[in-house]
Parts: C-alpha cells; structure tokens; sequence
C-alpha cells in the first residue's frame, strides 16, 4: 500500500510530476499509484523491477534531509 504525503509529494515536484487537484472518477491517491506504476515502466532496468512500494519508499526519502 503507497502513502501520499507531503514528502511523496515534494518527491513528485523534485522530478517535475504535478498530480491534478480534478475532481473526477478518479482520487488523488489513484493517481499516485497510477504515477508509481507509469515510473517503474520507464525506469532503467534494476528500478524497473523494483516493487510499487520500493518505489513509494524511494519517494519518501528522495528529499529527506540526513
């Protein structure tokens, strides 16, 4: 299960990836996953085999500060 926060968030804008605020069919949360899915398939090779919750966890600490 993916968790969209602030830091998944802020991960998305550091890589240019703006999920709509639309109402719609679909939520925000779907569209995350969504997003996960579409960058696990054009990641590089050993990213693209990753799990979507690698990925999520990835996100999570792509702006993290040590």
């Amino acid at each position: 299960m993916a968790i969209y926060d602030r830091r998944a968030h802020s991960a998305l804008h550091t890589l240019g990836i703006t999920l709509s605020h639309a109402p719609g069919r679909y939520s925000r949360y779907s569209r995350y996953t969504e997003t996960i899915d579409q960058l696990l398939a054009a990641a590089p090779a050993p990213i693209r085999n990753w799990t979507p919750r690698t990925m999520d966890t990835a996100l999570y600490w792509l702006n993290t500060t040590a």
